[in-house]
């Protein structure tokens, strides 16, 4: 449970359920790929976009404090938890919209799905997604990818809930989006996104089938797939590889309790079992440090951190 306990209005709590699941003391660490994380006073998870758009209004009106998590991928939460509402957008059910011109993707839709469904309606430019986790929502908030490319290579534009309850889109700008980072207004809730993407042959779909399957072997190879962890923890500075920092740091196997810089990939922090999100916290503060007195080079995250953390390394 967080700090600062909210008590939801037992009519505002029969409202939500309306609209999707609620749940009370929900262990995030549960809907963490770090599998760490405290307690959020309420959890909720929308029935779908309209359900979404109802219950923010509700909550707005409420004055309810909330947060948005999607897949819960490249998220670090508190061992404190999260006082108010966390409001979860992720689903294995959602589908995708294939439309005259555009495909959208609510931003619960997993990405895992949209591979498929994209593929199986024959359209390619989707391969980079190949084993990264997580929701479309947070793959637009993150501007997520690989080196094959990124969500901003194949979006057009994006479908916001702004903090005031208007519906807005945007469209997909080099001010609105950068490295690793797409610039959403803030209080805004990311609805979905439309996308376009090349249309391929029957051939082109079984050879891109194959490739994926080998692209996600080869993350089997190279990353620490057997451990819980958020991926990529820090952004690739100008000219240089995160990893190969942290690597001639010495840092491959450092750890700091639980938590474990990773010796197949060290732009990795891995959960060895028993990891606290402190413990995590620690271990990217120490990596900071030692590459900026060995590199002179300031590593930025892409792990995202939600709660209240320590200052000390």
């Amino acid at each position: 449970m967080s700090n600062n306990f909210y008590e939801m209005p037992a009519d505002l709590q029969k409202e939500l359920q309306s609209h999707g699941r609620l749940f009370k003391n929900f262990p995030l660490k549960d809907v963490t790929t770090f599998k760490t994380g405290g307690t959020a006073d309420y959890l909720f998870e929308p029935l779908d976009e309209d359900s979404l758009i109802k219950a923010f209004a509700v909550l707005k009106e409420a004055n309810c404090p909330y947060h948005i998590i999607g897949g819960g991928s490249n998220l670090l939460v508190s061992d404190k938890g999260l006082s108010g509402i966390v409001i979860r957008l992720y689903s294995d059910s959602e589908s995708v919209c294939f439309d005259e011109g555009f495909i959208y993707a609510s931003a619960n839709v997993s990405k895992e799905r949209f591979i498929q469904e994209t593929i199986d309606h024959g359209y390619g430019g989707v391969e980079f997604m190949a084993g990264i986790p997580g929701a479309i929502g947070g793959g637009i908030f993150m501007n997520a990818g690989t080196f094959m490319g990124s969500f901003s290579d194949i979006l057009k534009s994006i479908k916001l809930l702004t903090q005031e309850g208007d519906i807005i889109e945007r469209e997909i700008t080099s001010s609105l989006c950068s490295y690793r980072d797409m610039n959403i207004p803030k209080g805004a809730v990311i609805l979905g996104g439309y996308f376009s993407l090349p249309k391929i042959s029957s051939h082109e779909i079984e050879t891109l089938k194959k490739e994926i399957e080998k692209i996600i072997q080869e993350r089997w190879k190279k990353h620490p797939m057997e451990y819980p962890s958020a991926g990529s923890v820090f952004k690739n500075p100008e000219g240089f590889s995160s990893w190969k920092l942290i690597d001639d740091c010495g840092l491959k196997g450092f750890s700091i309790g639980g938590a474990k810089v990773s010796e197949k990939h060290t732009n990795f922090i891995i959960n060895t079992g028993n990891a606290t999100s402190e413990d995590i916290y620690r271990l990217i503060k120490k990596i900071q440090q030692c590459v900026m007195e060995k590199h002179s080079i300031a590593l930025e995250t892409e792990v995202k951190f939600m709660g209240d953390f320590s200052s000390d390394v």
